[in-house]
């Protein structure tokens, strides 16, 4: 896949161009990308997923971009099966642009778009005044053809990432990977830490979430865990470790049947299901025992 990000000035080859703002990259989207993917297939064309950077909403608000269900370089993994990924840099120069401009400038002279798959609300340009009643209006003028997706509902709620982002804040993983269509998950490089988990003989893979990124609520999780292409069944705490009188969030990741040095290396942490809430053990041992509890029970789901 050709990733490209923080510029403006790139061109594509003849493309069956996705739009959208894809945080977290659900049911809904996945749907709109295998339509790409066909048509790319059928007619020789590129598939290309058009995006931006920050979120638009991030920066009209002059906002921080927080509670992230995914970052650029997830999103990069994620789309791995398109050839090309944009992630359009948005600033207040593009915010301005006219739905009009942004067709004829973006769409069709930079994406070279052949084919274009929206959602059926999909709004673009200056106030959101652009939708696919324009992009249909203009599709002759440039030569590209339309093609909506209508929404995608779960238990009779149209899935979005505002949805996502509540049930993950909520601790309701399975929920979220239902509506995501895989596991949520987590990429990161594995840091040294203070080793506790190998001193108690529970070694983790340690991982400092980024700042923007959405976390589910401080606790211990069934998961996998990628290592170099290879996926292992782990289980995760999401915390400050307060029986160690830790003070900084940690994703810690302790993999059953493993124990290799893996420092340095980037990893991707899947959440399956929440186990228990973190909590302050009066004391090592204790503490102990509590881990050993939580692996079994995630090895008697593992044999299930």
């Amino acid at each position: 896949m050709e990733y490209i990000k923080d510029t403006k000035e790139f061109t594509s080859p003849p493309s069956v161009v996705v739009l959208g703002n894809f945080d977290g990259i659900h049911i809904g989207h996945r749907k709109l990308i295998c339509k790409a993917l066909e048509l790319s297939r059928e007619l020789g064309l590129k598939s290309l997923v058009l995006t931006f950077d920050p979120h638009p909403s991030f920066v009209l608000a002059n906002k921080e971009p927080v509670d992230l269900i995914y970052l650029s370089c997830e999103k990069e993994r994620l789309l791995s099966n398109i050839d090309i990924f944009v992630e359009y840099p948005y600033d207040l120069v593009t915010a301005k642009m006219t739905p009009e401009n942004f067709i004829e400038k973006v769409i069709c002279k930079q994406l070279n778009a052949k084919f274009i798959v929206v959602g059926n609300d999909y709004r673009f340009g200056h106030e959101r005044k652009g939708d696919i009643n324009l992009l249909k209006k203009l599709s002759s003028k440039y030569g590209y053809e339309l093609i909506t997706i209508p929404k995608i509902a779960y238990n009779n709620n149209i899935v979005s990432s505002t949805w996502i982002r509540k049930e993950i804040k909520q601790g309701n993983i399975e929920l979220a990977n239902k509506l995501l269509g895989e596991n949520f998950s987590i990429a990161g490089k594995v840091v040294e830490g203070k080793k506790n988990g190998r001193k108690f003989g529970f070694p983790t893979a340690n991982i400092i979430p980024h700042r923007y990124k959405i976390l589910p609520p401080n606790g211990v999780y069934y998961s996998n865990i990628s290592v170099n292409g290879k996926k292992y069944n782990s289980i995760t705490n999401v915390g400050v470790n307060p029986t160690l009188n830790g003070q900084k969030k940690v994703v810690e990741t302790h993999i059953l049947g493993f124990d290799e040095d893996i420092y340095g290396q980037v990893v991707v942490v899947e959440f399956i299901q929440f186990i228990r809430k973190e909590k302050k053990f009066n004391s090592i041992e204790e503490l102990k025992k509590e881990v050993s509890s939580n692996i079994e029970y995630v090895t008697s789901l593992i044999n299930e």
